[in-house]
């Protein structure tokens, strides 16, 4: 299974995508900036507490690579159905199941990664940005990082599990924009914040949406025999 999900990040070039991760993360630093500074100046508290920047960063990045793994759908499994070169990986000497479970791992391992990465370094700038400038009107404890840190890899792990939900509606007609569709659907409706709420705040969603995704998952590739390329 890891040679084959070797052969595939190769095969797709994968690896470029660091560009598109970097241009993120920058986006992220720099909204997070501009929300910082805009309330300054108009005199008002930016953020009232760590936990608050943490959750409109956190949105900000869910909502970018629930995106980005649709986008890996597309190009790993509806574009290979629309061009029919699916037929050719399905004449190895290697089952259907195998080959689309590796699929589905890329684009679970790289939005689990990513999640769990970038609202790391998002939460390490905003420790190094307290200790330098102190951008909180409450005092940042070690305790707060820790708690961070167990709720950003439940988020992740969530994150990972819902990014397949678009799967369901792009395999119907094979269509990539419905994939897309349905994640910038999905990531705005989840990561819509309001007075420092989302969906992702009720503990139950997030785990709801979570094992539907892999749930999709599963009866995808247990169906990948009864699914012709059409």
């Amino acid at each position: 299974m890891l040679k084959l999900i070797k052969l595939e990040i190769k095969k797709f070039k994968l690896f470029n995508y660091y560009k598109g991760v970097l241009i993120a993360n920058l986006g992220f630093i720099a909204f997070l900036s501009m929300i910082y500074f805009l309330e300054r100046n108009d005199g008002n508290i930016p953020f009232e507490n760590f936990e608050m920047a943490m959750n409109i960063s956190s949105a900000a990045i869910r909502t970018t690579f629930i995106i980005f793994a649709a986008v890996l759908i597309v190009k790993l499994i509806i574009d290979e159905y629309k061009s029919k070169s699916i037929e050719i990986m399905f004449t190895y000497p290697i089952g259907r199941k195998k080959i689309l479970t590796a699929k589905l791992m890329i684009v679970v391992a790289f939005t689990f990664i990513m999640v769990m990465s970038s609202t790391s370094l998002m939460a390490g700038l905003l420790y190094f940005a307290e200790a330098q400038f102190d951008i909180f009107p409450v005092e940042l404890s070690f305790q707060d990082i820790v708690r961070n840190v167990y709720v950003n890899f439940f988020y992740a792990l969530a994150t990972a599990g819902l990014s397949l939900i678009p799967l369901l509606f792009g395999m119907r007609r094979k269509s990539a924009v419905a994939t897309i569709v349905s994640a910038i659907f999905l990531a705005t409706v989840t990561s819509t914040t309001s007075d420092n709420i989302n969906l992702f705040s009720i503990i139950a969603i997030p785990v709801s949406l979570g094992v539907f995704g892999i749930l999709i998952g599963y009866l995808a590739i247990s169906k990948i025999e009864q699914v012709d390329v059409i």
